[in-house]
Protein backbone atom coordinates (compact mmCIF):
# COMPACT_ATOMS: atom_id res chain seq x y z
CA UNK A 1 0.00 0.00 0.00
CA UNK A 2 1.28 3.46 -0.86
CA UNK A 3 -0.28 6.48 0.86
CA UNK A 4 -0.75 9.58 -1.28
CA UNK A 5 -2.15 13.01 -0.49
CA UNK A 6 -0.97 16.59 -0.50
CA UNK A 7 1.56 17.79 2.09
CA UNK A 8 -0.86 19.19 4.69
CA UNK A 9 -3.10 16.13 4.34
CA UNK A 10 -0.16 13.72 4.63
CA UNK A 11 0.67 14.86 8.16
CA UNK A 12 -2.84 13.80 9.26
CA UNK A 13 -2.47 10.39 7.60
CA UNK A 14 1.07 9.63 8.81
CA UNK A 15 0.95 11.32 12.22
CA UNK A 16 4.10 13.31 11.42
CA UNK A 17 4.42 16.95 12.46
CA UNK A 18 3.77 19.73 9.95
CA UNK A 19 6.34 20.84 7.41
CA UNK A 20 7.15 24.04 9.36
CA UNK A 21 8.35 22.07 12.38
CA UNK A 22 11.90 21.10 13.35
CA UNK A 23 11.66 17.63 11.72
CA UNK A 24 9.13 18.57 9.05
CA UNK A 25 10.21 16.25 6.23
CA UNK A 26 7.12 14.24 5.30
CA UNK A 27 9.40 11.45 4.07
CA UNK A 28 10.85 11.22 7.62
CA UNK A 29 14.46 11.60 6.53
CA UNK A 30 15.54 12.82 9.96
CA UNK A 31 16.99 16.14 8.77
CA UNK A 32 16.49 18.83 11.39
CA UNK A 33 15.49 22.30 10.28
CA UNK A 34 16.70 25.69 11.49
CA UNK A 35 14.68 28.72 12.55
CA UNK A 36 15.30 32.42 12.88
CA UNK A 37 16.32 33.61 16.33
CA UNK A 38 12.98 35.39 16.80
CA UNK A 39 10.76 32.93 14.91
CA UNK A 40 9.15 29.54 15.40
CA UNK A 41 8.95 28.50 11.73
CA UNK A 42 11.66 25.95 10.84
CA UNK A 43 13.28 25.85 7.41
CA UNK A 44 15.08 22.83 5.87
CA UNK A 45 18.41 24.67 5.51
CA UNK A 46 21.30 22.32 4.68
CA UNK A 47 23.97 24.89 5.52
CA UNK A 48 24.25 26.85 8.76
CA UNK A 49 23.90 30.58 7.99
CA UNK A 50 26.80 32.94 8.70
CA UNK A 51 26.82 34.38 12.24
CA UNK A 52 23.98 32.03 13.21
CA UNK A 53 23.57 31.10 16.88
CA UNK A 54 20.12 29.69 17.65
CA UNK A 55 19.78 27.16 20.46
CA UNK A 56 18.63 23.76 19.20
CA UNK A 57 19.52 24.56 15.58
CA UNK A 58 23.32 24.51 15.66
CA UNK A 59 23.75 21.10 14.00
CA UNK A 60 26.45 20.60 11.38
CA UNK A 61 26.00 21.34 7.69
CA UNK A 62 24.39 18.55 5.66
CA UNK A 63 25.97 17.47 2.39
CA UNK A 64 23.31 17.42 -0.34
CA UNK A 65 24.97 14.31 -1.80
CA UNK A 66 24.63 12.49 1.52
CA UNK A 67 21.11 13.30 2.71
CA UNK A 68 19.74 11.30 5.65
CA UNK A 69 17.69 8.22 4.73
CA UNK A 70 14.32 7.37 6.27
CA UNK A 71 14.27 4.19 8.34
CA UNK A 72 11.24 2.17 9.50
CA UNK A 73 13.16 1.05 12.58
CA UNK A 74 13.91 4.67 13.56
CA UNK A 75 10.28 5.69 12.99
CA UNK A 76 8.97 2.82 15.14
CA UNK A 77 11.52 3.49 17.89
CA UNK A 78 10.64 7.20 17.93
CA UNK A 79 6.90 6.41 17.97
CA UNK A 80 7.36 4.16 21.03
CA UNK A 81 9.45 6.93 22.69
CA UNK A 82 6.69 9.48 21.99
CA UNK A 83 3.89 7.26 23.30
CA UNK A 84 5.84 6.53 26.51
CA UNK A 85 5.83 10.23 27.48
CA UNK A 86 4.73 10.50 31.13
CA UNK A 87 2.98 13.88 30.76
CA UNK A 88 1.88 16.48 28.21
CA UNK A 89 5.03 18.61 28.60
CA UNK A 90 7.23 15.61 27.80
CA UNK A 91 4.90 14.62 24.96
CA UNK A 92 5.36 18.05 23.33
CA UNK A 93 9.14 17.91 23.83
CA UNK A 94 9.23 14.45 22.27
CA UNK A 95 7.13 15.63 19.30
CA UNK A 96 9.78 18.28 18.66
CA UNK A 97 12.62 15.77 19.06
CA UNK A 98 11.12 12.98 16.92
CA UNK A 99 9.00 14.75 14.28
CA UNK A 100 6.00 12.56 15.17
CA UNK A 101 2.83 14.05 16.64
CA UNK A 102 0.65 10.94 16.93
CA UNK A 103 0.43 7.33 15.76
CA UNK A 104 -0.82 6.89 12.22
CA UNK A 105 -3.93 4.82 11.62
CA UNK A 106 -1.66 2.81 9.31
CA UNK A 107 0.74 1.97 12.16
CA UNK A 108 -1.58 -0.89 13.05
CA UNK A 109 -1.13 -2.63 9.71
CA UNK A 110 1.31 -5.50 9.42
CA UNK A 111 4.49 -4.38 7.61
CA UNK A 112 4.46 -7.74 5.83
CA UNK A 113 1.58 -6.45 3.69
CA UNK A 114 2.63 -2.79 3.33
CA UNK A 115 5.79 -0.80 2.80
CA UNK A 116 5.56 0.34 6.42
CA UNK A 117 5.88 3.88 7.66
CA UNK A 118 7.59 6.09 6.63
CA UNK A 119 8.20 4.24 3.32
CA UNK A 120 4.48 3.98 2.53
CA UNK A 121 4.11 7.79 2.45
CA UNK A 122 4.81 9.58 -0.82
CA UNK A 123 5.96 13.15 -1.22
CA UNK A 124 3.85 16.07 -2.39
CA UNK A 125 5.47 16.67 -5.78
CA UNK A 126 2.33 18.18 -7.34
CA UNK A 127 2.45 21.28 -5.14
CA UNK A 128 6.22 21.56 -5.44
CA UNK A 129 6.31 21.81 -9.24
CA UNK A 130 2.91 23.31 -10.00
CA UNK A 131 2.47 25.83 -7.20
CA UNK A 132 5.39 26.32 -4.84
CA UNK A 133 8.43 26.61 -7.13
CA UNK A 134 6.67 28.62 -9.84
CA UNK A 135 5.31 31.09 -7.27
CA UNK A 136 8.70 31.33 -5.55
CA UNK A 137 10.68 31.88 -8.76
CA UNK A 138 8.27 34.45 -10.26
CA UNK A 139 8.15 36.49 -7.04
CA UNK A 140 11.95 36.28 -6.81
CA UNK A 141 12.46 37.44 -10.42
CA UNK A 142 9.92 40.26 -10.03
CA UNK A 143 11.41 41.34 -6.68
CA UNK A 144 8.07 40.87 -4.92
CA UNK A 145 9.08 37.91 -2.74
CA UNK A 146 7.93 38.05 0.87
CA UNK A 147 10.70 38.21 3.44
CA UNK A 148 11.06 38.70 7.15
CA UNK A 149 12.41 42.05 8.39
CA UNK A 150 15.19 43.14 8.62
CA UNK A 151 15.79 41.41 5.24
CA UNK A 152 14.76 43.48 2.24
Amino acid sequence: MLLTTDGPGMMHVTGLVGYHRKHGCQLYCGMAGRHESYGKHYFPALLKPTDYDVEGCMHDDINVQNLPKPLCEQYNSNLRFLLAAPNETQYCARCLATGISKPSIFSGLDNQYTLGLPYAAGSDIMHLGALNLSDLMISLWCRTINCTPPDD
